[in-house]
C-alpha cells in the first residue's frame, strides 16, 4: 500500500521563481527510511532534498538530513535554506533562530524578517582553509582551464568540505569553462574531493564581489547552480587574500552564481573580523544569507 509524502519544491538564493538553485523539502520525514530518502531525492532530481524530523539531541529544534540524487551529505547550504523556508511558511518556527541536528553537528540558522520576505542566514563553523596540495595540473585540464588563466589574486585552497577553490583571472574565463565531467568525477572520487569551485574576482553586477561556478559530477550534480556551503569558505578565502576591507568588525559582500546556467542566484556573505594582540585582523566567523520562494507544493506517492 502506497504512502503519501508531502513535498515542496523551493527556489533558493533568489526572491523570484525560476531562478536560483531548486531544492526539495520534506517537512515530516519521521518514519521514512534511509533508502526511501535516497529514492525520493533521486526522484526529485534536484541538487538537494531536505528531510526534516524531530530532533533527538539536546540543543536542536529539528533533525535535518540532506541528500543529493546519488548520496547523503553532511551539509548543503541551499538545502538548509529550503528547509527553513518551508518551516517558515508552515508556521513551525518559534522566534528568529532555529538549530538543526545534522550529520555534521548542530547547525544554527538565523531568520531576518524583512519587507518582501525573510533573509535566511546560515551560520556554519568558521572554515579552516588549507593550501590545495592535490593534482592541480590534472584539475585544471579537467576543468578546461589553462594555467595562464589561473588567477593570481588568491592561491588554490581546500575547504573542510573537501572543495577545491580555484581563482580565475576574469569573468569571461569563468563563462567559457567547459569541464570534462567524467574526468572531474574520477578526480573527485580518487582524491576524496567533494567539488571543484572556480571563482572570478568580480560579478556581472557592479556591486558584486565574486562570481562562481561549482562542479560536483560524482555526486550526481554536473554543475551546481548556486552553492551556499562553499561561500562561507569563499568569504574567509577572500579575506585572507586581502580582497575584503572590514568596517566595524565586519567584511560584507554580495556573491553571484548561476547566471551562466540561466538561473541567477545572489548570496549575502558576512565575515566577522577581530583584531588580535599583534594588531592583525583575522576572520573569526562567517555567515551566508539568502532568500527563497516556493514554486510547487504537492505530494509524492511512496510505494
Amino acid at each position: 500500500m502506497s504512502r503519501t509524502v508531502p513535498v515542496l519544491r523551493i527556489d533558493v538564493f533568489t526572491a523570484r521563481p525560476f531562478a536560483g538553485n531548486p531544492a526539495a523539502a520534506v517537512l515530516d520525514a519521521g518514519g521514512i527510511s534511509d533508502p526511501e530518502m535516497q529514492q525520493i531525492a533521486g526522484e526529485m532530481g534536484v541538487a538537494g532534498t531536505a528531510f526534516v524530523s524531530a530532533a533527538r539531541k539536546a540543543g536542536a529544534d529539528f533533525g535535518l538530513r540532506m541528500f543529493t540524487p546519488k548520496r547523503e551529505v553532511g551539509y548543503s547550504g541551499h538545502t538548509t535554506v529550503a528547509a527553513v523556508h518551508g518551516l517558515l511558511e508552515a508556521r513551525r518556527l518559534r522566534g528568529d533562530r532555529v538549530t538543526f541536528e545534522t550529520q555534521g553537528g548542530l547547525l544554527p540558522v538565523e531568520v531576518e524578517r524583512r519587507d518582501g520576505g525573510a533573509l535566511i542566514w546560515l551560520e556554519p563553523p568558521r572554515p579552516a582553509l588549507a593550501p590545495f596540495a592535490g593534482p592541480l595540473h590534472d584539475t585544471l585540464e579537467a576543468l578546461g582551464l589553462s594555467l595562464s588563466r589561473l588567477g593570481v589574486w588568491a592561491s588554490p585552497a581546500l575547504t573542510p568540505d573537501m572543495d577545491v577553490l580555484l581563482p580565475v583571472d576574469e569573468l569571461e574565463t569563468l563563462r567559457q569553462l567547459a569541464p570534462d565531467m567524467n574526468r572531474l568525477a574520477r578526480l573527485g572520487d580518487l582524491h576524496q574531493l567533494r567539488g571543484f569551485c572556480a571563482v572570478a574576482p568580480k560579478g556581472l553586477e557592479p556591486a558584486s564581489a565574486t562570481h562562481s561556478r561549482f562542479f560536483v559530477p560524482h555526486y550526481g550534480i554536473p554543475e551546481d547552480i548556486v552553492t551556499g556551503s562553499v561561500h562561507s569558505a569563499i568569504g574567509v578565502w577572500l579575506f585572507d587574500a586581502g580582497r575584503l576591507r572590514p568596517a566595524g568588525g565586519l567584511a560584507a559582500f554580495t556573491a553571484e552564481q548561476g547566471d551562466f546556467l540561466g538561473r541567477p542566484g545572489r548570496l549575502a556573505v558576512e565575515v566577522l573580523v577581530k583584531t588580535g594582540a599583534d594588531g592583525r585582523d583575522r576572520a573569526v566567523g562567517v555567515r551566508v544569507g539568502g532568500r527563497a520562494v516556493t514554486v510547487l507544493n504537492g505530494s509524492l506517492l511512496l510505494p
